[in-house]
């Protein structure tokens, strides 16, 4: 149900380490605008994904898997979006520009 909510809002699968690393990792050409995470929130709220009150741009699921979204930097567009298994709740660290488009 979460990677039909993902195509939803128009995110393109990027790197499948689930198995080895528990993180799946998702590509959007879209700004995080306050107006685009509201649209985030209400659908993921949808299938039981919470913010996080206290992490910026995070999501949280009962079952303890966890999503973080990752703007792209000053020179780039669009952003990431990591879902990550419970237990594999390290925050992820990139370039501040990730890429150029």
């Amino acid at each position: 149900m979460l990677e039909d909510a993902l195509v939803i809002l128009g995110y393109k699968p990027e790197d499948d380490s689930w198995d080895t690393d528990g993180r799946r990792t998702y590509i959007s050409d879209d700004d995080v605008t306050p107006a685009f995470l509201v649209v985030v929130t209400n659908i993921l709220k949808y299938i039981n994904w919470y913010r996080d009150s206290s992490s910026l741009r995070t999501y949280r699921h009962a079952n303890g898997e966890i999503i973080e979204i990752e703007p792209g930097g000053a020179d780039c567009t669009g952003h990431y979006l990591h879902h990550m298994k419970a237990g594999h709740n390290d925050s992820i660290s990139s370039p501040s520009c990730w890429r150029n488009r």
